[in-house]
């Protein structure tokens, strides 16, 4: 039997900034955070977007 588990270095995490205020913050795997983050750079032209390597904490955590 094999488990298929997620390697958290192998995580991305995608926010989007109001200011100081980060309003959205989603972390997936790299291929979709791509998708994600052109995404949210269309919708929120004026905002900050930022595409950096996820660092899970336990609030993160699902």
């Amino acid at each position: 039997m094999s488990t298929f588990v997620k390697h958290e270095a192998s995580l991305r995490r995608v926010c989007v900034w109001f200011g100081t205020h980060q309003v959205v913050k989603h972390i997936v795997e790299p291929a979709y955070a791509v998708r994600f983050e052109g995404a949210m750079r269309r919708r929120f032209a004026s905002l900050r977007v930022t595409n950096e390597p996820a660092e899970i904490s336990d609030a993160d955590r699902p």
